[in-house]
Parts: structure tokens; sequence; C-alpha cells
């Protein structure tokens, strides 16, 4: 491999570490041995994987799997320094390999509708690690997909990280604030559900019926917009101790995902 192959494909993650260079460019990065191996499992658009002299020298980077994978893939390997690896890691210790991803094109959300289908919504979601462990939580929960919503990033690279893989078996949509309407989705026969921390159905004794519902989820630090979960069919919170303020947005979206699929909230 040419020293000029990995020199470009270096500088192109770094680019893909910034919103407006995953826009220029349609993919996105991921990090780490395992997530690359699972995006070849769930069959990824990846466009490039580079590995550092390291693994490449290693038993486990002379294990033919990953590289058998990606050859089957048609995908090229480049082979950089150790110290670049380490540079674009950032020090979290899981930078023996990246890999560049198209970002994935998806068939139309009418597609998803059917009876039962749960829908996890992120709603303008600030902290990317909480979006990744919000798809990882829809996707162990049995959700159909996952709704970006306004700045929620689900291809932000710690994002992609946290997800652990399950952004690459989930189907993953994105629109801006100002596209998503509540009534569009209403009159197509959705529900929707706000997640509160007050004054909403405890979920233990709320019923869902057979529509195909989406459960929406604000940020740790400001939750949903009031007047967004006023326009939903439903607004439902999780019983808690007094004093308690509110589980972690990802906690939460498990435990409402868990019960709205196989517990007491579904009818």
């Amino acid at each position: 491999m040419g020293a000029p192959e990995w020199r470009l494909l270096a500088e192109k993650i770094r680019r893909l570490a910034l919103p407006k260079g995953r826009e220029a460019l349609g993919s996105f990065s991921l990090e780490g041995y395992r997530s690359v191996e699972r995006a070849l499992a769930n069959g990824a658009a990846l466009e490039e994987l580079l590995i550092s002299e390291r693994l490449a020298h290693s038993e486990r980077g002379r294990d033919l799997k990953l590289k058998r994978r990606a050859s089957e893939a048609a995908v090229p390997i480049r082979v950089a320094p150790d110290s670049i690896l380490e540079a674009l890691c950032d020090g979290r210790g899981l930078g023996e390999t990246f890999a560049v991803c198209r970002i994935p094109e998806r068939a139309p959300f009418e597609d998803l509708f059917r009876p039962h289908t749960l829908i996890l919504l992120g709603w303008n979601l600030a902290d990317p690690g909480n979006t990744g462990a919000l798809i990882r939580s829809a996707l162990a929960s049995g959700a159909s997909a996952f709704l970006a919503v306004g700045t929620t990033d689900p291809w932000h690279p710690k994002a992609v990280r946290t997800s652990m893989g399950s952004c690459f078996a989930l189907p993953i949509y994105r629109m801006s604030e100002e596209a998503f309407s509540p009534s569009s989705f209403q009159e197509a026969g959705w529900q929707l559900a706000a997640s509160v921390c007050r004054e909403g159905i405890e979920l233990p004794v709320f019923k869902r019926s057979t529509a195909p519902l989406i459960l929406l989820m604000g940020s740790e630090a400001f939750g949903l917009p009031e007047e967004l979960a006023r326009q939903c069919d439903h607004q439902l919170r999780i019983p808690m101790p007094e004093g308690v303020d509110s589980f972690s947005v990802n906690a939460a979206a498990a435990v409402f995902c868990y019960a709205l699929l196989h517990g007491n909230g579904r009818a």
C-alpha cells in the first residue's frame, strides 16, 4: 500500500469527524475492529478500511476473517503507521481499525407501517453518545427503526461507536425539526407518545392499541418541548421514587421500549 493512499484516507476520516464533512461526502467513519466486523456482517457499504501496522503484523491481524470479508465486499485495505491511528482515535484505545462507510439510503418511511410497530424518536439530542445508546436500546428492545430529528446525529463518530454496531442492523431515518409534523403522522395512522417526567400516564397502566406508535424522547437537559408533547396522542411517564428527577435518557428509552413491545404496555 502506498503512503499517498493511507494519507488520503486518514485525511478523509478527519473530515468525517465534522458534520459538514459527513454532509459533503455522504459518508461517516467508524472505529474499532469489532465495529468493522459488524458492519461487514450486516452488508454495510464500506468504502475503505484503515488498519495500523501493529495490527497488520499481529496474530489478530493475520487472522484472515476480517481481511476475507473486506475482500469479498471489495473494500480496499490501507495500512498506516501506528502513530496515525493513535492520533485519529484521540487516546480512546480503539484505534487499530477505522473504516469509511456510505450513509445508507432508506426505503420510504411508510414501508414500516404495520400493527404494533414501534419507532423510537430522538428529538434534538445534544450528546451523540446518547444517540448511539438509544439506537442500541431500540434494536435490543425490538423497535422497528430509529428516527433522528433536529440536532440528533446518528452518524457522528461517537454515536456510531456507542451504538456498538446497532446502527448497521436498524433502519435509521433523519429529518429536520421543521419537517417533523405530528399531525401528518397521525393522519397517516400513527400514534405518537411523548415521554415525560410528570403528569403523564404511568407506563405500567398504559395499554397501547394495535396502531403503530412513535415514542418521542427528548434531550437529557431539556426533554421534549411542552407544545410538542401536547400534540402527541399520549404522554407517558415511568413511576419513580419521591425526590428523583428522571432516568437517564437511554435508561428511560430502554424501559419504555421494552414495556411497550413486551410488557403491560402492549395490548
